[in-house]
């Protein structure tokens, strides 16, 4: 195996953990009905059921990352639900820095789905 294609699993496997980690934690956070969770989704305008759906979805993106042929397919769900977070900020009045974590896991998440869209192709 070539140093190059070595260096690349292992970039591959760094930021899937990562974004499992952060998705693993802010999915548990949503479906223990965390203070902070519960306040921003009523602070969004949002019922409670749909934290638990955008728990739930990150829970599957999260573990999609490890499931061979579907590492893109979670990686874009998580993406999408980047960006609605980002917009929910942006909408809900907070200033644009506040969107700045979800903007930059939406751009992480992009870059797996980019690396891995072979996967796409293939279904």
């Amino acid at each position: 195996m070539s140093i190059t294609l070595r260096g690349r699993q292992l970039g591959d496997r760094a930021l899937r953990s990562l974004l499992t980690t952060v998705f693993v934690v802010a999915a548990g956070m949503k479906l223990a009905a965390s203070e902070f969770e519960t306040s921003n989704f009523a602070r969004f305008g949002y019922a409670l059921w749909f934290m638990y759906a955008i728990g739930v979805a990150q829970l599957m993106g999260a573990v999609s990352l490890w499931i061979r042929g579907y590492v893109a397919y979670g990686a874009l769900l998580l993406a999408v639900l980047m960006a609605g977070g980002a917009v929910s900020l942006l909408r809900a009045g907070d200033p644009l820095v506040m969107a700045v974590p979800a903007l930059g896991l939406l751009a992480l998440a992009c870059s797996l789905a980019f690396a891995r869209r072979n996967e796409l192709r293939s279904r």
